[in-house]
């Protein structure tokens, strides 16, 4: 897929998204997502949702509608970062975000479990997505990542009693993508939508 890879012959890296949205074919995305998709599939995995991860639509509606209809024809949930994508998803009646994602890297590491508790006794009514990144901080982690005290910290937070308190006494329900999921692929099977 030409559009998709730099002059080497390798796919954009992150820090070039804007440049490979720029100049990205719609008909080689969708060859490559599709081959992704299957990838999992064939190896006998089951996913649940479909996620740009690190890469963003950059505000191409041809490419989010593009993974709209690959989540629909599949029957998985699509991960959305935005207000007005989410927006545009639970007018169809498809489940989405009501609040921006909470991304754990990007909160300092000093007092993560207290601020954490804070956001989570502070969270608004709707459906919410953290992502938090939770990893061990051995010898091996500090080793391959940088974020190793970042992981480290979002570990102790998420096995703490405070978390799991404060979840119980908020009347906090925790999801993951399956949830969603069987919203997207009951409306593939039947046609209907709404959570």
């Amino acid at each position: 897929m030409p559009s998709l890879l730099d002059k080497t012959g390798f796919f954009y890296s992150n820090d070039r998204q804007a440049e490979l949205l720029g100049r990205a074919r719609l008909d080689e995305l969708e060859v490559e997502f599709r081959a992704q998709i299957e990838a999992v599939l064939s190896g006998g995995l089951r996913p649940t949702h479909l996620d740009w991860h690190c890469l963003y639509d950059g505000g191409r509606d041809d490419v989010f509608d593009l993974t709209v209809g690959l989540a629909r024809e599949y029957g998985l949930a699509l991960r959305v970062f935005d207000a007005t994508r989410s927006e545009q998803l639970q007018r169809q009646g498809l489940p989405a975000a009501d609040h921006g994602v909470v991304d754990s890297t990007r909160l300092a590491t000093v007092n993560k479990t207290a601020r954490f508790v804070r956001m989570l006794r502070e969270l608004p009514a709707g459906l919410s997505e953290w992502a938090v990144h939770p990893g061990l901080g051995t010898a091996e982690a500090r080793a391959i990542d940088g974020w190793w005290a970042k992981r480290a910290a979002d570990l102790r937070f998420l096995v703490s009693r405070e978390a799991w308190e404060t979840v119980a006494a908020e009347g906090i329900v925790l999801l993951d993508y399956r949830a969603l999921q069987a919203i997207w692929d009951r409306e593939r099977r039947h046609g209907t939508t709404g959570v």
